[in-house]
């Protein structure tokens, strides 16, 4: 199924069930289901955009976190936001700039005391390379807390499963860029805060996004959330 079809039927059929209650429905604009207003930096209106964006339903996704030898289904991480993105550990560029940003906003949550409330997805689309201790590797270069116990690395069984998460659903094109080894990945770059509700309330398209926005976002958002 296609996402904007999945969209539009998860608005229609009432697919997102929400697990606790908003104190305001409705963002600056009218904006249903969404607290903050409107993305000032977004290019294109929601529904004219490649990926989920601002006050559209969160695909829903499950994959297996290796390091904690679990699976992660969205549809069970009750009243938190989450901070959703996609990378590949031997990305020599952008890669490093999002991980190590999103991990000194795991740093703030931390600080303000909102580990309960805040969980990080970093899904690799390289399976064939990431492997778990890659990915344990990936955490202590970039200083990921794994211990604080809401980050959680996602590792795809198979590459068709990350295409299918990845670029079908969320929307983040990846293409190899040839088939020798140490291949690369083209790419973009996104970052989502979604709500409590799973709907989209930013996303961000820096490879370095600013967290003071970010952590400003996230407070806004939980500070209307009962």
């Amino acid at each position: 199924m296609q996402r904007r079809t999945f969209l539009r039927l998860g608005a229609a059929g009432g697919a997102v069930a929400a697990s606790g209650c908003l104190t305001s429905l409705v963002g600056d604009d009218g904006t249903e289901n969404v607290v903050l207003g409107p993305q000032e930096d977004q290019l294109a209106d929601s529904e004219d955009l490649a990926y989920p964006a601002y006050g559209q339903a969160f695909p829903d996704f499950s994959l297996p976190d290796p390091l904690a030898e679990t699976t992660i289904d969205t549809t069970e991480l009750e009243d938190q936001c989450l901070i959703t993105t996609a990378f590949y550990t031997f990305c020599p560029a952008e890669c490093v700039s999002l991980i190590s940003t999103l991990a000194g906003l795991q740093a703030e949550t931390i600080d303000r005391d909102l580990v309960d409330d805040v969980t990080f997805l970093a899904i690799s689309f390289d399976p064939e390379r990431d492997t778990p201790a890659k990915l344990r590797e990936n955490a202590e270069i970039m200083r990921v807390d794994l211990e604080a116990g809401n980050w959680h690395y996602l590792l795809p069984e198979e590459v068709e499963e990350a295409r299918a998460v990845v670029d079908e659903k969320l929307g983040i094109a990846f293409q190899k860029d040839s088939e020798v080894e140490g291949y690369e990945f083209s790419h973009n770059t996104l970052t989502f805060l979604s709500n409590p509700d799973d709907y989209v309330e930013r996303a961000y398209t820096s490879e370095r996004p600013d967290i003071d926005r970010m952590i400003d976002d996230i407070e806004t958002v939980l500070s209307n959330w009962e």
